[in-house]
């Protein structure tokens, strides 16, 4: 793809349709527990509430931890609204986001990556739906309880605790997200769901064919004839050209390009995954999972979307596509919005 460049009535329409938009993150990083580090003498808050966006799925567990370490990150984020009840607010409703859009809070959304946490037990479903989780991903990379991850070479089912899980949480009202779930365990999850599933934050495998992270067309196609949507994200070992090389725009903007045309502008969304206090022995260690050789951490991020702060990236890309306002009002926040009413309620 050539280099994005917008003319000033281009760039202009960008503007205007980011700021006006409800843009809601699938996955983005923690605001606190731990906290970014301050850039230019700004927190990493004040920089979220000059990005645009006004809704994120907030990580609270992650992979394996347990149930303890899950309940103090709650706890956490508690305080945090407590502190700051006029900017930030939890999000447990489809007009929750509505009304954080209009009154300018950071809306946040409680969400895990992975269910080991809650393992075999499952009363533990209902009370962390009463403490605010509205998504979770069946697993992380891995096989656990719920079935297989992504990295699994076994490409397991949907296990037994799986079906149950994903019934609970259509009961419930949490929002089945199969990003680092395996192909098949994804497959079976999006057949019996009786609601849309995501993907919070995955690419096309078509067009970065380097990782198992990355979606084959056919889970694309599944998730989205039930009506689900895909959240595209920047980061280099999901968009990249060439492994090594840091990506840009230009490459992420691939995967909405092909992604619209083969399943429609109408479920595609933004998983940004933009963590900005991780360290460089985290990223060069943890790429390894997916390649032979660690990246360097100065190109583990897309060249022009690694802060919160280049939100804005998203939009001018959508507007050089040729997305109308209505699709690039969809893909920012509404595809989002639409599948969070269906599971949530309003």
């Amino acid at each position: 793809m050539k280099k994005i460049t917008l003319t000033p009535a281009q760039e202009e329409r960008a503007q205007e349709l980011h700021w006006s938009s409800l843009m809601i993150d699938g996955l983005c990083g923690n605001i606190t527990s731990p906290e970014p580090p301050e850039r230019d003498g700004k927190t990493y808050l004040d920089r979220l509430e000059a990005s645009g966006v006004r809704a994120m799925n907030i990580t609270i567990a992650a992979a394996n931890d347990g149930f303890e370490t899950t309940l103090k990150t709650f706890f956490a984020y508690y305080n945090l609204l407590d502190y700051f009840p006029d900017r930030v607010m939890q999000i447990g409703t489809a007009d929750d986001l509505l009304r954080c859009h209009r009154e300018k809070k950071i809306g946040i959304i409680f969400g895990f990556q992975g269910a080991e946490m809650v393992g075999k037990e499952f009363y533990r479903w209902t009370i962390l739906h009463k403490l605010g989780l509205r998504v979770c991903q069946l697993a992380y990379n891995e096989p656990g309880t719920m079935g297989s991850g992504c990295m699994d070479p076994q490409n397991g089912p949907l296990s037994f605790y799986g079906i149950q899980a994903v019934k609970e949480m259509n009961r419930l009202g949490i929002v089945v997200d199969l990003s680092h779930v395996g192909e098949r365990t994804s497959l079976e999850a999006i057949e019996l769901s009786d609601k849309p599933c995501v993907f919070s934050h995955s690419n096309a495998r078509a067009v970065t064919p380097t990782t198992k992270r990355n979606l084959t067309d056919e889970m694309i196609r599944a998730v989205t004839a039930k009506g689900g949507v895909i959240g595209l994200s920047p980061h280099a070992f999901l968009c990249h050209h060439e492994v090594g090389v840091q990506p840009t725009l230009e490459d992420y903007m691939a995967h909405f390009e092909y992604m619209a045309d083969l399943v429609g502008p109408q479920h595609l969304g933004v998983g940004s995954d933009i963590y900005e206090y991780y360290t460089k022995f985290y990223w060069e260690t943890h790429t390894k999972l997916f390649y032979d050789s660690p990246w360097f951490f100065e190109t583990v991020f897309n060249a022009d979307l690694k802060r919160v702060d280049q939100y804005i990236n998203v939009t001018r890309g959508l507007v050089a596509l040729g997305f109308t306002d209505s699709e690039i009002r969809g893909i920012l926040g509404e595809n989002f919005l639409r599948v969070f009413r269906q599971v949530w309620g309003a």
